[in-house]
């Protein structure tokens, strides 16, 4: 019998039947001092996982959940419901004729299925869990109809005009050391409370030979020249145009010469799936795109009460997520976040960081005032 509630302790008989082999257990060694696992563990949990789809057992399969999944159906929504209802009968067949794996995908932990079921283990706790579970009935978040863009003044809000948290968290530390906040954790998760408080004002800070910003005024996003927390100086090649020909006689022919080039940016919004797109691209560094769904409406009174200090208006929140793609193996990296549209008596308007989620469900649970 497979099935464990802790596997590094529970597997007894089965432990002395090697499923992996050595190749396993010397690439689980080379990973020794920053993850410890025994691929033997791994390949069992990946069993207790195919035994429980098997049964249909739903309940005992979120059992392995710890807190929400980063990405799949949320713990309330599968309450009192049958597995037939969250999962099809193609996707169960082709979770049970996969393999347990011995070994993980590098950073992102063991998978099954080609990625239909995530997990890996809490090295705190010592105890194995399931991470994220693809291809499950996909929950309704809203019932109210919501627009797929961001609109101001009939302009979409580009996505890389929201500031996110980066990966290195160093934007968020940097506001944090400089403005002396000592409940970073609780920063993290709610910017909205500080901002106009012990962050004085919205004003961008620097940050090395950059300036970064929390709150992004709308004028600048609209100029090109926010970059998810960033400003950045874009290049205006009517001055550039305008200049070469004071100087350059015949006339130059600039469509070829800034196609010879390459594009210094793009910033062309296109809309898929109910999201929406941009790629830039430029001279200095790889091109990436940007992207956001709004995933729910938030009540204006709401809005303004998640930034008590800020003395503006709230004139629209939503619940967003939002993330860039690189390249690489990474893929995409996404945040969950509220964002309030602000506006102030000089007539600039803000988009303010109001609220974060580690993930899309514990946003859910937020919106629907789930625990």
């Amino acid at each position: 019998m497979f099935f464990c509630s802790n596997c590094s302790t529970a597997y007894g008989k089965e432990k002395s039947i090697l499923h992996c082999l050595k190749t396993d257990r010397e690439y689980a060694q080379s990973w020794k001092n920053s993850y410890d696992y025994d691929p033997e563990e791994a390949y069992i949990f990946g069993e207790t996982i195919k035994k429980l789809v098997k049964e249909k057992n739903l309940k005992s399969i979120f059992d392995l959940v710890e807190g929400e999944l980063t990405s799949g159906p949320r713990k309330n929504f599968v309450r009192n419901k049958n597995f037939s209802d969250i999962f099809s009968n193609k996707w169960r067949n082709s979770v049970l004729k996969s393999k347990s794996p011995c070994s993980p995908m590098g950073w992102r932990g063991f998978m099954l299925d080609q990625g239909s079921i995530w997990y890996n283990k809490d090295q705190d706790k010592n105890k194995w869990y399931i991470v994220s579970i693809n291809g499950a009935k996909n929950e309704k978040i809203s019932e109210t109809k919501l627009p797929i863009a961001w609109k101001v003044s009939g302009k979409i809000i580009p996505p890389q005009c929201f500031s996110t948290l980066w990966l290195s968290s160093e934007n968020y530390e940097k506001f944090s050391s400089k403005f002396n906040i000592k409940h970073y954790k609780y920063f993290l998760n709610n910017p909205g409370k500080f901002l106009g408080k012990k962050i004085p004002n919205l004003e961008p800070i620097h940050f090395w030979d950059e300036k970064i910003y929390l709150a992004a005024p709308l004028k600048e996003c609209f100029k090109g020249n926010l970059r998810d927390g960033s400003i950045v100086n874009t290049t205006n090649f009517d001055s550039i145009k305008d200049k070469l020909r004071e100087l350059t006689k015949p006339p130059l022919d600039f469509k070829n010469i800034i196609s010879s080039l390459g594009k210094l940016q793009d910033t062309d919004i296109k809309i898929s799936n109910k999201s929406i797109y941009n790629t830039i691209c430029s001279t200095e560094s790889p091109c990436t795109e940007y992207a956001y769904t709004i995933l729910s409406k938030i009540p204006l009174q709401k809005c303004n009460s998640l930034a008590p200090h800020i003395t503006g208006k709230c004139e629209a929140s939503f619940l967003i997520s939002v993330g860039n793609n690189s390249g690489g193996s990474m893929g995409w990296y996404m945040s969950y976040n509220i964002y309030g549209l602000f506006s102030f008596n000089d007539d600039k308007k803000y988009i303010i960081p109001l609220k974060s989620f580690d993930n899309k469900n514990n946003a859910i649970n937020y919106i629907k005032g789930d625990k």
